[in-house]
């Protein structure tokens, strides 16, 4: 089994979370894919949780005359298996890629769009990962993000104490990285939105926005 295969937290994780996704997380998913049309990379899909709102947003390019073509990428091959069939039940004609996101295995300005939910609190080189997601999108293509980030106060201090345990336990996932600082920092994206909305705790806050690829 590979390093980043994670069997148990794949096979809780719908059930775990199924609450969180059917109030929380659904508007912002449904924010991620709005209006989404061409080649579209969702970066670190797991289980397919964002599969139905991209089955809306194809319907509603077919309506305006365009269409969708979704990659969902992901290195664990246990979350991978069910996001092909979360596709397959759904009836989106994805396609499912092994990968991380420090090394994405497709061309340079191959994207419309890269959609990431939930994902940056878990690459272990996220700088490479946004240098990739810069250059597999198209310039003036856009990195559409949901993420949880580090929180100020008391449950800042409480994500700092317990991210060495629940890293472990979430397989890679940490509670106390400034993503929004990071994604404004890079070169490559220009960062032109973000909000800031109510999380989970300890998986809270969270930021949702949209960067541009550079020319």
């Amino acid at each position: 089994m590979a390093a980043h295969d994670h069997p148990l937290f794949a096979a809780v994780y719908d059930p775990a979370t199924a609450l969180a996704e059917a109030t929380v997380f659904a508007p912002h998913r449904r924010y991620l894919t709005n209006d989404l049309e061409g080649r579209v990379l969702d970066l670190g899909a797991g289980t397919g949780a964002t599969v139905p709102y991209f089955v809306a947003a194809r319907d509603a390019a077919r309506r305006r005359g365009g269409d969708l073509d979704v990659h969902l990428l992901d290195p664990d091959s246990h979350m991978r298996a069910r996001a092909r069939d979360a596709a397959r039940d759904a009836g989106l004609d994805a396609t499912v890629v092994g990968g991380r996101g420090e090394s994405l295995p497709y061309p340079d300005d191959h994207f419309d769009a890269v959609v990431s939910a939930l994902v940056g609190c878990t690459i272990p080189d996220l700088d490479a990962a946004l240098d990739e997601v810069a250059r597999v999108l198209r310039p003036g293509g856009q990195f559409r993000f949901l993420e949880h980030v580090a929180a100020d106060g008391a449950l800042g201090r409480v994500q700092s104490l317990v991210d060495p345990a629940w890293t472990r336990l979430a397989a890679g996932c940490h509670l106390d990285r400034d993503l929004e600082a990071t994604y404004r920092g890079h070169d490559g994206l220009d960062v032109r939105t973000v909000e800031r909305h109510r999380g989970v705790p300890p998986a809270a806050p969270l930021v949702r926005g949209v960067a541009i690829a550079r020319a």
